[in-house]
């Protein structure tokens, strides 16, 4: 039984605590230095000390990974389980390691849509997250729209990625000797690491990963001056009426997605689609046509 005098702030450490832990499999000091803005090893350290006191032996100390990680009777105590804290966590700080931190002092009520999760595999996840954090191959069963029944497949991970509906995983995939997308709910359960990546796994070398391109944005021509300026507005243009977005080559598409803004040949109407592309050569090569 959890004790109920655990302050907020402690039982939001504690939230974080567990979920690294149950979907990482390790949680150190640092996570919680850099998720609460602690400079101090004695204070984080303090906090597993605590932590220890209200759930004895659901973390254990490890010497070889150089942190604290599940014991094999380890149960939730300050969080619930479920893949969807983990991936929330990733979503709010756009990032696998390890800047995660809840929601704190919130002004007034607040409320947010919530993407169900469900369609990824718990199981895979723990691969893919292992795979990315030691540089693995990964052997996996992918379903795609040209084989939708699933082929085997050694990927080589390297971050997670959340395009604003659905989450993906970029890698090396030794099939087409190339770096690409894969969704993560079109992965089957079975997942299996292979050992070190190759040398051309090395995300250094995913050059559409580690360049990034400058979007410019600004109001449908198609819509009144009126509206145009409230579109500008809106998005908080500049006096130019641009807005300006440096993102990863590799995530321009998903940008342009999030934003809907289609690309191609197929047409929305100024009011579907406020927003335009003003540098359409610059993303040529790296959105899908629609």
């Amino acid at each position: 039984m959890v004790d109920k005098d655990v302050s907020w702030d402690r039982r939001n450490q504690f939230h974080l605590l567990e979920v690294v832990a149950q979907w990482e499999g390790r949680v150190t000091t640092e996570h919680l230095q850099r998720a609460f803005d602690i400079n101090s090893r004695t204070t984080s350290g303090g906090i597993f000390k605590d932590y220890g006191e209200v759930a004895p032996g659901n973390l254990v100390r490890s010497a070889s990974v150089r942190g604290y990680v599940p014991s094999e009777t380890f149960e939730p105590c300050f969080s619930q389980g479920r893949l969807d804290e983990y991936l929330s966590l990733m979503t709010r700080h756009g990032t696998l390691n390890p800047s995660f931190a809840g929601l704190k002092d919130v002004p007034a009520p607040t409320e947010s849509v919530s993407i169900p999760h469900r369609a990824v595999l718990p199981e895979v996840l723990r691969k893919v997250v292992q795979a990315t954090q030691t540089r693995s191959r990964l052997e996996v069963v992918y379903r795609s729209l040209s084989s939708p029944q699933g082929e085997e497949r050694i990927i080589a991970p390297h971050t997670l990625v959340y395009s604003g509906q659905r989450w993906h995983v970029r890698a090396w995939c030794e099939k087409h000797r190339a770096f690409r997308d894969f969704v993560l709910t079109r992965m089957a359960s079975g997942a299996e690491l292979l050992g070190d990546a190759l040398e051309d796994a090395d995300p250094v070398l995913d050059a559409n990963w580690q360049n990034q391109v400058l979007v410019r944005l600004g109001p449908n021509p198609g819509l009144s001056p009126e509206q145009q300026r409230l579109v500008a507005l809106d998005y908080g243009m500049d006096d130019d009426q641009e807005l300006k977005v440096p993102v990863r080559c590799a995530l321009a598409h998903y940008l342009l997605q999030s934003l809907n803004v289609v690309w191609g040949s197929r047409q929305l109407s100024p009011i579907e689609q406020p927003l335009v592309v003003a540098n359409p050569e610059d993303l040529e090569p790296y959105v899908f046509n629609a």
